[in-house]
């Protein structure tokens, strides 16, 4: 064997042995340095007295075990092979002595060239270096090196399809794959084979849009048909999925709560701790309730297959239209590994905003967004492989939000007539709040214990234990003595909930053609929501200035909900082709509350008690692939919600003396979905197109009163329907364009007399459409641009839902990465062209509140640095 074949025979043998626990076990220390060092003496050996080899063509082709890369030339002896480093599913092999001359002139690149492969690359790394990397569906794949005539040959085999045979093991990094999604059915399944609408966020993605805001909720409606606009706001009031309501879950574990006085289940987690999201869209009862317009679920980060990876993060951001006070930073670290059968993933991350600026450069007064805040996440995750079929996990993830401003709405603009922007009002000097926090927080606190057996009675069984805490609060207090209050005010939350999951995937046949999901959930919540009250006398005497709490006022009673499920699902592949889904699940819900007294005057005594709720939704799917790459489906699904009973404990419509017996206020929501949908996935383009129609006899919406200046829960016969498209087109090498159109409409009978009106814009956003355009400019640099566009709408206005028309915006977003040293520099500019627009929901509010009238932000810029280590 040659020194060169030497040297690349032990390189794949330590990235193997290190990074693929399927195929081997993790050598001892010893033995790493040992091969180590042996890789060392062979590279000294063969980095002397080479020449530079042309390679002027690339080859893919198939063979018995996987597929085989040709690099061109008639010097394949003469070149160097090391391996730089092995990223997860990553093999990446640099040839340092070599230049890439094409006849394109560009690299090589072959998406999903083989099944277990998901895309091959061969770079100029630099003058003199090509790199080739090979990117595994499910793992590390296998490398044999030849030499020819006509070039050096990569011989790959996939992971799972090597003709050894090898032990099978379980392993969370080796498992996942771009095409796998486990939201959808609570098992790993092929998008493909799913009869819903689902939306996959990768890693890479989540990374270029945190550039320009690390708001998850923005985020999303960035990228994901059927989510409302950006709204630039901490809670998700006011940006709904499908014209409903979401259901957000870490890792499985529920993040709704039904107190929804502040909405932020997607304000309880860091970009930066994430892998991957995936959206279900539609209506469903996978997890439970709450998700009456789909379900998010975030999956944080898994460990790697290497023995240790670090990966560090620093940023800084700041308004290019009034750099006062608009500093910002970030920094974040994670590190992974795997030794032995132990596995671990710890994450720590910060994030500071100054504060924000709209495109005239104006301070944006809206206090509900990021702006003057401090976010700080942990994360830990600690794995174990008690058998090859048994596996232990433990998480935990601690975020936590503050704000510290020195500036509120000036409310006074809502005296002076017309709709006007909102100014931010200067808090005076020397403000001071005592026995109370001095500013808006959240944070939330979320263990888990999950343990999993691939092999009890022939079936999968999947555990969950967890435990969650999250708290909330308002900002400066405010003035309510001339309101319903009378008192000066500042309200802050509680929520705590316990639940588990065990869920049992059985066989019916060896070939698992048919097999059931069954099992039970369980959740318990308990919520409440209190007044501060500061002493009047010493705020007035200090001028405005000084709050000193002296007592506490109940707003929400402390309650109790309960929620038990009992699901079974069927999955029949009737042929390659076919494929069927159906099954139901049973729900019961029960309330516990305690009599009390309201907070607003006139105080009244309300009676408690308990009641509980029951009922049984089902759904059915059908998935039929036209060909491997296009496949249509269909689904019928019913998802229930029950109302925020937190709104309607605060404030009891007048007369009514016992809550709990107002059917009309506390009886679940259940929505009827109806869609049909096609998608394609073939090498250059993937595009994915849906419609749907759902009902609800007695739907859950909003309306603004002003007589008494609150927003008042509408139960009423409610319908919702729209139609979203996607797609994905890499036209020629180093390109790739596309984007989404989003296109909903709703309606409601408030009066119960068959004429139904239009809702409102928060609850149906106007259509929504996204593009973008990237390019890998140059070997080390990409470049991304991207737009949003949301529409006008004025059904509403014209059925006199709302007082003004919503009109139609543009937003420009720059994003760019390149290469530097041993890392990667980010560049993100949001809104480029510093148009000044004014989101959905603040053009919702205008007429009633111009203090609530924010524009969005207008020309910011980002920058970052990554290295992975």
């Amino acid at each position: 064997m040659s020194t060169r074949l030497q040297l690349f025979t032990v390189v794949c043998l330590t990235s193997v042995v290190l990074t693929v626990k399927p195929v081997l076990a993790i050598p001892s220390v010893s033995e790493v340095e040992l091969l180590t060092n042996k890789v060392k003496e062979l590279v000294s050996q063969t980095s002397t007295g080479q020449s530079v080899i042309i390679i002027n063509g690339v080859e893919v082709n198939p063979t018995e075990k996987g597929i085989e890369v040709i690099l061109k030339t008639n010097q394949a002896e003469e070149l160097q092979i090391t391996n730089s480093s092995n990223n997860k599913n990553d093999l990446i092999i640099d040839i340092p002595n070599s230049q890439l001359r094409l006849p394109s002139g560009d690299g090589f690149t072959s998406l999903k060239p083989v099944e277990g492969i998901t895309q091959i690359t061969v770079t100029s790394l630099d003058v003199n270096t090509i790199r080739l990397t090979v990117t595994g569906a499910t793992g590390l794949p296998n490398v044999e090196l030849f030499d020819t005539v006509e070039g050096l040959i990569f011989a790959l085999t996939p992971v799972g399809t090597s003709t050894e045979q090898e032990p099978e093991q379980r392993s969370d990094e080796t498992q996942e794959s771009i095409e796998l999604v486990v939201t959808a059915t609570r098992t790993e399944e092929d998008v493909q084979n799913v009869a819903r609408s689902v939306t996959v966020i990768t890693r890479e993605e989540i990374e270029q849009q945190a550039q320009l805001s690390t708001n998850l909720a923005d985020i999303l409606g960035k990228t994901v048909p059927g989510f409302g606009s950006p709204t630039n706001r901490s809670n998700t009031f006011g940006q709904s999925l499908r014209g409903r309501n979401i259901s957000v879950l870490i890792d499985g574990v529920p993040q709704n709560a039904n107190l929804q006085s502040i909405p932020a289940q997607l304000t309880t987690i860091d970009p930066s701790a994430i892998e991957r999201i995936e959206v279900v869209r539609g209506p469903n009862a996978i997890y439970g309730g709450q998700a009456t317009g789909g379900v998010v679920n975030i999956i944080t980060k898994r460990p790697s297959g290497q023995r240790l990876t670090s990966t560090t993060n620093i940023g800084l951001d700041t308004s290019l239209t009034n750099s006062a006070d608009s500093f910002g930073y970030n920094l974040s670290h994670q590190i992974s590994g795997t030794e032995g059968k132990f596995d671990y993933t710890v994450g720590f991350s910060l994030v500071t905003t100054g504060g924000f600026f709209d495109a005239e450069g104006d301070r944006i007064a809206n206090f509900a967004g990021d702006e003057d805040s401090t976010k700080i996440n942990a994360l830990a995750k600690v794995g174990v492989e008690l058998t090859p079929d048994q596996r232990l996990q433990f998480s935990f993830n601690h975020f936590d939000q503050w704000q510290n401003t020195n500036f509120i709405s000036d409310e006074a603009i809502d005296e002076i007539p017309g709709i006007q922007k909102s100014r931010a009002l200067r808090i005076p000097e020397g403000t001071t709040v005592i026995g109370a926090s001095d500013g808006a927080f959240i944070n939330n606190t979320l263990l888990s214990l999950n343990y999993s057996n691939d092999s009890i009675l022939a079936s999968k069984v999947l555990a969950q234990a967890y435990y969650r805490n999250y708290g909330f609060g308002g900002g400066i207090p405010d003035d309510n003595r001339d309101g319903r209050l009378r008192a000066i005010t500042k309200s802050e939350g509680d929520i705590e909930q316990l639940g588990g999951r065990l869920q049992v995937d059985t066989p019916f046949n060896s070939q698992s053609t048919v097999s059931l999901l069954w099992g039970v959930d369980y959740q318990k919540e308990r919520s409440s929501q209190r007044f501060n009250i500061f002493d009047p006398d010493e705020f007035d005497t200090s001028g405005g200035r000084v709050f000193r709490k002296i007592d506490e006022r109940v707003f929400v009673p402390e309650y109790d909900f309960r929620e038990l499920g009992i699901f079974g699902q069927l999955q029949w592949d009737v042929t390659d082709n076919l494929l069927l889904s159906g099954g139901l699940r049973y729900v019961n819900i029960g309330v516990t509350l305690d009599d009390y007294i309201t907070a607003e005057n006139p105080r009244r005594q309300i009676q408690g008690g308990d009641r509980s709720f029951d009922s049984t939704v089902f759904n059915g799917g059908i998935v039929y692939k036209l060909t491997p790459s296009v496949s249509v489906f269909s689904n019928f699904a019913q998802g229930f919600s029950v109302p925020d009973l937190g709104r309607v404990f605060r404030r009891p419509p007048g007369g009514v003396v016992n809550v709990l017996n107002s059917l009309q206020l506390t009886e679940p929501q259940k929505v009827d979905n109806y869609e049909i949908g096609i998608r394609s996935n073939w090498d250059n383009l993937q595009v994915s197109l849906s419609g749907f129609y759902n009902y609800s006899e007695l739907g859950s919406a909003f309306s603004f009163n002003p007589n008494s200046d609150f927003l008042e829960t509408i139960r009423a016969p409610q319908k919702i329907y729209g139609i979203e498209a996607a797609v994905d087109v890499q036209p020629s090498q180093g390109w790739s364009l596309g984007g989404t159109a989003t296109w909903i409409e709703g309606v409601n009978d408030e009066n119960n007399d068959g004429n139904f009106l239009a809702l409102n814009s928060i609850t149906v956003p106007p259509l929504k459409l996204t593009a973008y355009i990237e390019n890998q400019t140059l070997p080390s640099w990409r470049n991304r641009l991207q737009l949003l566009y949301s529409g006008d709408r004025d059904r509403a206005f014209q059925d006199e839902v709302e007082d003004a028309k919503i009109n139609s915006f543009i937003t420009v977003d720059y994003i760019s990465s390149i290469k530097l040293g041993q890392g990667e520099l980010k560049l993100g500019i949001q809104n480029l062209f510093n148009n000044q627009y004014f989101p959905v929901y603040s053009q919702y509010f205008a007429p009633f509140f111009d203090s609530a009238n924010y524009a969005g932000k207008g020309r910011t810029l980002s920058v970052g640095y990554q290295i992975v280590w």
